[in-house]
């Protein structure tokens, strides 16, 4: 008896996982579980992504007022040197300020970011970010203009090695 691997048995398994793979992908694109996408399609093979087709993204809904929501997730700072020695108060404010990141609204409202505050500074001086512009940034409650946000337009008139 000889044991013999159909080779198109295992071109079939490798195709079946591409598929799966590819619906994967294109559910989590469409804001949907990957996972159990995988797993349909490695079900139902080439159906998977023509039925995902079918399916409409999943979009998070903008909060009251028309103001859009935020998530932010932040990388994890557990890998900062412990061995250099404690920043002043001045530079704990600078380093945060630096690190900040900032979202705006361009001129068709769409969000776009996130971007440092060198970013926003560029696009001020070049004039594509205005006193009307809306903007937001973690611990804020909503987008603001930056005319309302003092702070923000004086960062934003600062010389590039000032911040």
């Amino acid at each position: 008896m000889s044991t013999h691997t159909d080779p198109n048995m295992l071109l079939s398994f490798i195709l079946l996982l591409i598929i799966a793979s590819f619906t994967a992908y294109y559910a989590n694109r469409k804001g949907r579980n990957p996972l159990l996408w995988f797993i349909i399609g490695v079900l139902l093979g080439i159906f998977a992504p023509l039925i995902l087709m079918f399916f409409p993204a999943v979009k998070n809904e903008g909060s009251k007022n028309g103001i859009p929501t935020m998530t932010v997730s932040r990388p994890d700072s557990s890998l900062e040197h412990l061995s250099q020695p404690p920043p002043s108060e001045d530079d704990l404010k600078r380093q945060e300020e630096e690190n900040k990141l900032w979202y705006y609204l361009d001129e068709s409202h769409q969000q776009v970011g996130p971007v440092s505050i060198i970013a926003l500074r560029e696009l001020w001086n070049r004039g594509q970010l205005e006193l009307n512009s809306y903007v937001w940034s973690e611990g804020m409650a909503q987008w603001e203009k930056v005319d309302n946000l003092p702070e923000l337009k004086a960062a934003l008139n600062k010389p590039v090695s000032s911040v």
